[in-house]
């Protein structure tokens, strides 16, 4: 005969064994992110904390190799921080130090944070690209011929301590701007209020076509809510324009969703 209560208790025993884990996973899961957080902490710049008294201690900076840019003399250096200089618990206080930035061309995280970028042009005196405190999260040059339509230097630069967690890194807001390439003439691309989200050349050799979230000033609300507008930058001239076709197709694209 068919015995439920023997069949419920096991039920329930395999129940609790299989929510046990879950709970010990859970657990160590937690403990993990802690210990990340607590001593290793992200690829970021703290500034070092200028209440105490006594000497600050010097940061430690590295560079590397100059990288040549295609078809030019000038020659790049990227500039970084130490591991030294990264984590949570360095320092602390609201002057931010120069920048930092992703991946890009080969580097290496484990390197530390990109700070700072410096142009030598054969034996001409060199460039430092960043005069103040800034992160790096994007940079893209001309490295070959495939690059040849582009003859000028993207960067996606953060300023400000935009969430004012006392470092810079991948959580602030980072603004669109272009050089040429012996990293002069560095120039800001979207106009105030519109919060950058992706950009691209148009192919032409001239055009970059740049998409951005339009925010109000004293936005509180939820970024699922804020227009996308599509711009035309004009590198040449350094003129912003709206890509009104664009815009017009996605607004009906926006429409159709609308429809029942």
């Amino acid at each position: 005969m068919f015995d439920m209560d023997r069949w419920l208790k096991r039920l329930w025993m395999v129940n609790g064994v299989l929510l046990l884990g879950l709970l010990v996973l859970g657990t160590g899961a937690l403990l993990v992110s802690w210990l990340s957080g607590a001593f290793g902490g992200k690829n970021s710049v703290v500034a070092p904390d200028t209440t105490r008294a006594g000497p600050i201690k010097p940061r430690a900076v590295r560079f590397s190799a100059p990288r040549e840019i295609w078809s030019t003399k000038t020659r790049v250096v990227i500039v970084r921080y130490g591991k030294g200089q990264q984590g949570a618990g360095f320092g602390s206080g609201s002057d931010m130090s120069s920048g930092a930035a992703y991946l890009y061309r080969g580097d290496r995280d484990s390197d530390g944070p990109r700070v700072n970028l410096i142009f030598l042009t054969g034996t001409e005196p060199g460039r430092v690209l960043l005069d103040r405190p800034a992160f790096i999260s994007w940079l893209d040059y001309p490295t070959d011929k495939s690059d040849s339509l582009q003859r000028w230097i993207t960067y996606h630069i953060a300023f400000d301590d935009s969430n004012k967690d006392g470092r810079l890194d991948s959580d602030d807001r980072s603004e669109l701007y272009v050089s040429d390439l012996e990293g002069s003439d560095l120039r800001r691309v979207l106009p105030p209020g519109m919060r950058l989200l992706d950009e691209d050349p148009l192919g032409d050799g001239r055009h970059l076509i740049v998409t951005a979230l339009q925010v109000p000033n004293d936005w509180r609300g939820s970024e699922d809510e804020l227009r996308e507008r599509a711009y035309l930058y004009d590198v040449p001239t350094g003129v912003t324009t709206p890509y009104v076709g664009l815009d017009s197709l996605v607004q009906r694209a926006a429409r159709v969703l609308g429809r029942p």
